[in-house]
């Protein structure tokens, strides 16, 4: 996640419905086929000042709490931008202790936003976590909010 800057956060609340398309499947997930779209998400976005929580609702929401073990996403706003985390379960394999996460990093313009959720298990970085050390998965995402709900 990157820090921030210090730029005025705009009012990026609202209630969106958004499109996502997979990108390459490098940690090798179940069912995650490269190009595969999902569209109609629906996600709720809460803001106080420069704190924000991303919540992902409906079946999608459904979906990450069982395959990550959560569906909200808390992270900033500076400026336009949205820097989010959904920090999911822990498991172990063996010795290799890992950790999902998706981060969430976002751009507002006027009512749309755009932006990209990286995927990937934070490890004990030992050997045998293997791809998990260093695998991402990528999902661009574009969607709408209402017009005028962000004023």
């Amino acid at each position: 996640m990157i820090a921030s800057c210090g730029n005025d956060p705009e009012n990026v609340a609202g209630t969106y419905t958004i499109n996502l398309t997979n990108g390459p499947n490098a940690c090798m997930f179940a069912n995650w086929e490269e190009g595969s779209t999902v569209t109609g998400t629906t996600i709720a976005v809460t803001q106080d000042g420069e704190s924000v929580t991303v919540n992902v609702e409906g079946l999608a929401g459904a979906y990450l709490d069982v395959v990550v073990g959560g569906n909200q996403f808390v992270g900033t706003v500076d400026g336009s931008h949205i820097d989010a985390r959904l920090t999911g379960r822990a498991g172990t394999e063996g010795s290799c202790a890992y950790t999902f996460i998706v981060d969430l990093e976002g751009d507002l313009d006027g009512d749309v936003m755009e932006g990209t959720l990286t995927w990937f298990q934070q490890t004990n970085g030992i050997t045998e976590c293997g791809i998990r050390n260093s695998c991402q998965n990528t999902q661009a995402f574009n969607g709408t909010r209402p017009p005028g709900s962000g004023d």
